[in-house]
């Protein structure tokens, strides 16, 4: 597979019919702790790559009230909204506070952080998103 193999061309047939990847960075340039916002197929993606190194693509809205996350902070596996320091984590899009501090019935109303499939092959960084 090359770099952007999926952008505009027929995906690898091993692929979903529904999903297609996106060559979006060399991995080379993003290193741990570090927030990155890229364009895939037309709308802004935040890539992260946690403390341990593990890789994240997410939604750059944050849920809450709209902020640009790529302005936040990689914190403990999570991205730290800049706006009012909500916290969802980059592995499940949970929202991690003040999820687990509000009462039941509050916690319950708030909408977790949209993920992307991520992967890194060939020293790029890729994410899936689903054909329209």
């Amino acid at each position: 597979m090359t770099p952007g193999s999926c952008d505009g061309a027929p995906c690898p047939s091993s692929e979903p019919a529904d999903l297609c990847w996106h060559s979006v960075l060399p991995t080379a340039e993003l290193e741990p702790r570090m927030l990155r916002k890229v364009r895939v197929a037309g709308r802004y993606v935040l890539l992260a790559r946690l403390e341990d190194g593990t890789l994240a693509a997410a939604s750059v809205v944050c849920p809450h009230e709209a902020a640009d996350l790529s302005e936040g902070t990689v914190y403990m596996g999570a991205i730290d909204c800049p706006r009012h320091h909500y916290l969802y984590d980059l592995r499940t899009g949970r929202n991690r506070h003040p999820r687990d501090v509000y009462p039941a019935d509050l916690a319950a109303t708030l909408a977790p952080l949209p993920l992307y499939p991520v992967r890194e092959k060939d020293g790029w960084i890729w994410v899936g998103k689903q054909r329209v």
